[in-house]
């Protein structure tokens, strides 16, 4: 799929503010733990973050998205209209950098992964060995 977010001077991605918001409140909500879920949208366009279980046996240290919700937000995609574009968790210790642990973590190389620290939101796509930043700018859609 075409997330619209080429590193070839187009134009950047847009990020719902209602999606930020959404995020950034369950990053407060978890505390010293990483929060998580899935980003949703169209091609270019993040309308919608879910929030999801961590079930992390280290939570304050790594996320596992919930099983039921991934399975839940999939089946919701397939039938449409937004599509499952990546995932979300935050970073307790305040870099919104992805770690090593991160990159160990990518199961789909097409999802874009939008990283919390506080307030700082960092969105990125994976490469290899590593992961590259994509432009991103959070506005009402």
């Amino acid at each position: 799929m075409d997330l619209g977010c080429n590193s070839r001077g187009s134009s950047p991605l847009l990020l719902d503010h209602r999606a930020a918001a959404a995020i950034r409140a369950a990053v407060r909500q978890s505390g010293h733990n990483e929060a998580c879920g899935l980003l949703l949208g169209t091609p270019g366009h993040i309308t919608e973050a879910t929030v999801a279980r961590n079930i992390s046996p280290e939570p304050a240290r790594r996320f596992e998205i919930d099983p039921a919700h991934l399975f839940d937000i999939h089946r919701r995609a397939r039938a449409g209209p937004l599509a499952i574009l990546g995932c979300w968790h935050s970073h307790p210790n305040g870099n919104p950098r992805p770690s090593r642990h991160d990159r160990d973590g990518v199961a789909d190389e097409s999802w874009l992964w939008l990283i919390a620290a506080g307030e700082d939101l960092s969105l990125w796509r994976p490469i290899e060995g590593g992961f590259a930043p994509v432009a991103f700018a959070v506005a009402a859609l």
